[in-house]
């Protein structure tokens, strides 16, 4: 890979590949704020097994009431959701991330 940093669609294919490696070693260019890749991060940690499912869906709920199109957000939650589902790390009526917050409202 060059100095330049990978895109984080390249890095989600890498995690996707279970290239958890590679996916880690295109994370070290890019700099820790880079909210681009906030849900790449995400993915990695749930995949990788450092971040337990309900956390993961609770830092993606959070970027969610940011921008509730956050890019890959809902379809990470959904995966976050069924691990979650799956490991009895959840129930059913916290698999569902709650209404966006509207401009001007307080968190």
């Amino acid at each position: 890979m060059s100095d330049a940093a990978a895109p984080p669609e390249a890095v989600d294919e890498l995690i996707q590949k279970g290239d958890l490696d590679g996916a880690r070693a295109a994370l070290v260019s890019v700099a820790p704020g880079d909210e681009r890749y906030a849900v790449t991060r995400i993915r990695l940690s749930l995949f990788d097994g450092s971040m337990p499912a309900g956390m993961a869906q609770q830092a993606l709920i959070r970027l969610m009431r940011r921008d509730p199109e956050w890019p890959g957000a809902k379809e990470l939650y959904s995966e976050a959701s069924s691990a979650a589902l799956r490991t009895r790390q959840s129930s059913a009526s916290h698999s569902h991330p709650p209404p966006p917050v509207r401009k001007g409202s307080r968190s």
